[in-house]
């Protein structure tokens, strides 16, 4: 009975050094990558973000009520998207809808669709796929799969126009204060 006792003892001692072992936060080599103000140079689309506005500051006139939309004249230009791709190391993705491919034009493309219409009902392909949430529900219906290329109209709707493929902290962080700092929607999947 008192070895037994030891033997508990001891492996509470083990994993009482486990915990402690664990404890000392050792982070995964992409945690590493990281934004520095350094970084930032003069693309100031992409700084860390002034903690008075995040404290609430409600003296700010500058502050719009809506978030920029695609078109609009507070919409980013092509060239700040191709700095912000640059500054993601090539991240930055322009993806269609997915039922994109079922519609007549230059994206159509039948072997796509059929499997778009047989698969799209799994909950997997929407996990997978970088411009779902998860249902294209979400999206307003505007680009829904169909057997009939002719018939209707596919569009960008609720689907974001640019979706960053992130791996590193750093191009979390690069995102988060682009979108900030040019009053854009943010999603995260």
């Amino acid at each position: 009975m008192v070895a037994a006792m030891s033997i508990i003892s001891y492996f509470r001692l083990v994993l009482l050094g486990l915990l402690v072992t664990v404890g000392d936060c050792y982070n995964f080599p992409f945690e590493g990558v990281q934004l520095h103000d350094a970084d930032v140079g003069d693309f100031s689309a992409i700084r860390f973000g002034d903690a008075t506005i995040a404290g609430g500051d409600s003296s700010r006139t500058d502050v719009q009520a809506c978030r920029a939309f695609p078109g609009e004249a507070n919409w980013p230009r092509d060239n700040e998207w191709t700095r912000l791709n640059s500054s993601l190391g090539g991240a930055l993705l322009r993806p269609l809808p997915p039922g994109a491919v079922c519609y007549l034009g230059p994206n159509y493309d039948s072997t796509k669709c059929d499997y778009l219409l047989n698969n799209a009902s799994s909950g997997r392909f929407y996990v997978d796929n970088a411009v779902t949430v998860m249902t294209q529900w979400p999206q307003g219906q505007t680009c829904v799969p169909t057997t009939n290329p002719t018939n209707g109209t596919c569009t960008q709707g609720g689907f974001p126009a640019y979706v960053v493929n992130v791996t590193t902290v750093r191009q979390v962080q690069i995102a988060v204060n682009f979108a900030r700092n040019n009053n854009i929607r943010l999603v995260i999947k």
